[in-house]
C-alpha cells in the first residue's frame, strides 16, 4: 500500500472547486486549506503507476497552481488478511 501526502496550490477563489474536483478522484482525500489555496490531500493506492498518474492529474484540474508531495510510505500486504507486514 502506498499512501502520500501532497499539497495542491490552487488560486484562492478556484481552491473550492479544485477541492471538489480531488474528492471525487478514487483514493484521494482533502484534509483542508482550500481557505488559503493550500490543499493538504492524502492519496493511498497499491499500485506506484496509478498512485503517479493520480498526483499528476492534479495538476490539470483548473485552477491548481503547482503540487508538491510532502511524504510517501509504501507498506507489503498480505495477500490473504490485507495486514500490514
Amino acid at each position: 500500500m502506498n499512501i502520500c501526502s501532497v499539497i495542491v496550490h490552487a488560486k484562492p477563489e478556484r481552491a473550492a472547486k479544485v477541492q471538489s474536483t480531488i474528492e471525487e478522484i478514487e483514493g484521494a482525500e482533502v484534509h483542508g486549506g482550500a481557505d488559503q489555496g493550500k490543499l493538504i490531500v492524502t492519496v493511498e493506492n497499491e499500485d506506484d503507476s496509478v498512485m503517479a498518474d493520480t498526483i499528476t492529474s492534479f495538476t490539470r484540474i483548473e485552477g491548481v497552481i503547482n503540487t508538491s508531495m510532502i511524504y510517501h510510505h509504501y507498506e507489503e500486504l498480505k495477500a490473504e488478511t490485507g495486514a500490514v507486514e
